[in-house]
C-alpha cells in the first residue's frame, strides 16, 4: 500500500537531481556570460590598439615628415625598436608620467 507513496527520501532525491540540474544550467549561462564579457573587452583592446596605431603614423607622417613610402618600410621590429628608444629617454618618461598622473588625480570638489 505504501509502495505507490512517495517516500520523504524519494522527495529529497528528486529535489536533488532538479537541483543539480538548476546549478548545472546556471554554471553554463555564467560560463556563456563570461565569454561575452572576455569578447567585449578583446573587442575594445583590439580598437584601441588600432586608434592608437593610426595616431602614431599620423605623428610620424606629421611631425616627422615621414612619407608613406618610407612607412610601408617598417615592420614590426622597427616600430618596437622607436618606441623602445623613445621610452628609454628619462624626459619622456618622466612627461608621461606626470601625463598620467594627472588623469589619475581624483579632482577635489571645488574643481
Amino acid at each position: 500500500m505504501s509502495e505507490n507513496k512517495p517516500t520523504r527520501r524519494d522527495v529529497i532525491e528528486a529535489e536533488l537531481k532538479k537541483t543539480k540540474a538548476e546549478l548545472a544550467v546556471a554554471k553554463h549561462r555564467e560560463a556563456k556570460l563570461r565569454n561575452q564579457i572576455k569578447g567585449m573587452t578583446e573587442k575594445e583592446r583590439r580598437h584601441r590598439n588600432i586608434v592608437w596605431g593610426s595616431h602614431f603614423e599620423y605623428l610620424l607622417r606629421e611631425k616627422l615628415n615621414v612619407s608613406k613610402e618610407q612607412l610601408a618600410t617598417l615592420n614590426d621590429d622597427r616600430v618596437k625598436d622607436i618606441l623602445n628608444t623613445l621610452f628609454a629617454d628619462l624626459s619622456f618618461r618622466r612627461t608621461m608620467q606626470n601625463v598620467l598622473a594627472e588623469k589619475i588625480k581624483p579632482q577635489s570638489p571645488t574643481e
